[in-house]
Formats: C-alpha cells, structure tokens, sequence
C-alpha cells in the first residue's frame, strides 16, 4: 500500500473523476472529533460516494480493500464488499487468496471471519478450510474466533446430525467415507495438540465437541474419552483442564462421580502403586498428591452425601468426608482457603435436619 508521502486521493484518479466524495456527517459544532488518518478518511469518503450512488464495481472492490486493509473491524465495508463480490460473480477463490494473507494479521476481528464464512459459502467449498484454521491456530492456538469458525466448517460441511433422514440414508458410501474421514482425523488432530501442550484448555474444549457435540461420537465415545483423559491425568494430574473434562464427560453419560474414586483415590493420596492394575499407570514425573484430585473426591462424597437413596447414616458419613477433604484443601490451595472452608461447612449441613 500507498504511504502518506505516496498516496494519490481518489478523486484525482482518472477513473474516480466522476466521484464527488461525501464526507463524514458528523454533528454539527462537534466537541471532540475523531482525528482520522488523512489517508483513511479519502478512502472512506470515497466508500460513501459509492454506497450513495448503490456503485457495486471493480473500483467498489478496490476501495473497500484499502479500507479493510486500513481498519479490519469496518464490519460495513465488508458486507457492502460481499454484496459487490457476489453481484458480479467475481472470483470468490481470489478472495479466499487474500483473506489467506489477511487473517493471520486479523485473528482476532470477527469481521475477517464472517467474510470468510460468507466466500466459503458461496464456493460451497470447504477443502482449504481445516489446513487454513490449523495453520491460524500454529499462530494462537487459543483464539476463539478461530475455534469457533473451524467448528462452524466441520458442522456446516459434515453434521449428518442436520441432514433428514432420507437424504442421508440416499448419501451414497463415499459421502458417509467422507463424513467418517474428517471427524476421525479432527480427533487425530485435537490429539495432537494435547500431546504437544496438555493443559491447552482450548483443544480440550475442541475435543468434548468433537466427541459429542457433532453428533459423530457414537455410543463407545464415553468409554472412550474416559480412557483417554485418564491416560493424560495419569502423566499431569494437577491439570486442571483434564479434570474439567473428566467431569464434563460423567455429567454427559449421567454418571456419580464417585464412579472413578478407584483411579482418582491413588492421585490424591500420593499412593500411585495402589493404582489398579486396569487403570493406565501413573507418571514417574507426576507431582503428587495432585490437590484437584482430592477435590474431585471431596465433591464426589458431597454428591453422594445428596443421594436421596441412600440411608441417613451413610449420607453424613459421606457429609462428613467431604469436610475432613475440603479442609485438607487449605494446604494445598490457601488462597481459597475461604472458598474450602465453606464447602466443608457447606457439605456438613447438606444432611441436618431443618429444624423447624
């Protein structure tokens, strides 16, 4: 692009000759203005010009590139810029061309985003897709718009679960191959990731999706997914985003959570030789005990503790381990040490009689 030395206004350009540029309305008398860039506000004078005469042109597209070049965020110019694009049936993969060349600077604009959905859309072509969001995550592997549109692509694309139920029975053997394809090989990739940095909170939330929200788990996905956040629990107990899941994964399949106290109990009481011997072994390099272990217990008895089933004696014997657990906390975690102390208070009058 032009610098401010370099730059040539619109309206001396021979073929905007016939542009009369609309300068901003701002209020009359205005207190504080806004002190635009001399470059940014020709362009943008010269974007109204256009919209006023309804202009969608080779030169629409020209200016509405400087500007979203000058400010990503102008979400107006880039609707007006898709409005132009698909009027004149331009070639939306030149778009996708610059945008590629955009985005990376751009990732956290939601504005580049959409405009991507809206040329993808048109394409009805998603093969660049997964390759482009995995290379935008290798930059920030944890930005949200990103997630959120290759999310967007996946289901769009490959969600049989939107697809009647005589149209996907009429899919042919290759399409359901296709289907089969990419949802195994974003639980390859979201693998990846976690191998590569397990505590990626991001990868994990991906990975819950893609196990369950895509409609594409199965019924083996639970038995699965629990194998597989233990393994990683078993190397890096003190992770707090495995647990999350773990317990993201037992309220999917309605399961207590005293259901896993045979592979937790080993990590909080730093005793990992007791693990048993169908649970995945605990890391040399594992630091234990891991204090969200013992958590995971204590809020397990408190959930028991509520167990309208269970005989009285048994409730406020499993009230009363979650106390003597949550006080444990205090040393392990002192600055909620509050926030354990009333959990512990918490647990113990969850089985008082109310007295009336």
């Amino acid at each position: 692009m032009a610098t401010a030395e370099t730059y040539v206004p619109w309206a001396k350009k021979d073929s905007y000759a016939d542009l009369a540029p609309v300068p901003q309305d701002d209020a009359p008398n205005c207190l504080v203005p806004i002190a635009y860039d001399e470059m940014y506000r020709d362009c943008m004078d010269t974007f109204r010009a256009l919209v006023k005469k309804g202009e969608k042109s080779e030169r629409t597209l020209e200016v509405t590139q400087w500007i979203i070049r000058l400010n990503p965020g102008h979400y107006s110019v880039w609707k007006y810029r898709a409005d132009t694009l698909l009027a004149l049936q331009s070639s939306m993969t030149d778009e996708l061309d610059l945008l590629d060349q955009l985005v990376k600077y751009h990732l956290k604009s939601y504005q580049v985003w959409q405009h991507r959905r809206t040329i993808v859309l048109a394409l009805d072509d998603p093969s660049r897709e997964l390759e482009f969001t995995a290379k935008a995550l290798s930059i920030d592997e944890k930005n949200y718009h990103t997630w959120a549109y290759r999310q967007w692509v996946l289901c769009h694309f490959w969600a049989d679960r939107s697809v009647a139920p005589d149209v996907l029975s009429a899919q042919s053997d290759e399409r359901r191959q296709e289907v089969e394809r990419v949802w195994t090989g974003e639980l390859e990739y979201v693998e990846g990731l976690l191998d590569s940095d397990v505590r990626n909170n991001s990868a994990w939330n991906h990975r819950f999706f893609v196990a369950f929200e895509s409609g594409n788990g199965g019924d083996e996905a639970g038995e699965r997914e629990i194998r597989y956040v233990k393994e990683k629990l078993a190397l890096s107990p003190n992770n707090p985003s495995a647990w999350n899941y773990l317990r993201g994964i037992l309220a999917r399949l309605s399961l207590p959570l005293s259901s896993l106290s045979p592979f937790v109990t080993p990590l909080a009481l730093n005793t990992p030789s007791s693990m048993p011997p169908t649970e995945p072994p605990v890391s040399d390099k594992a630091e234990l005990p891991a204090f969200l272990a013992i958590e995971f217990l204590a809020d397990a008895a408190a959930q028991d503790a509520q167990e309208e089933s269970r005989a009285r004696d048994e409730r406020e014997t499993k009230a009363r381990e979650a106390a003597e657990l949550f006080r444990s906390l205090v040393e392990y975690d002192p600055i909620r040490r509050e926030y354990w102390r009333f959990s512990a208070a918490q647990a113990e009058r969850s089985v008082r009689p109310v007295v009336a």
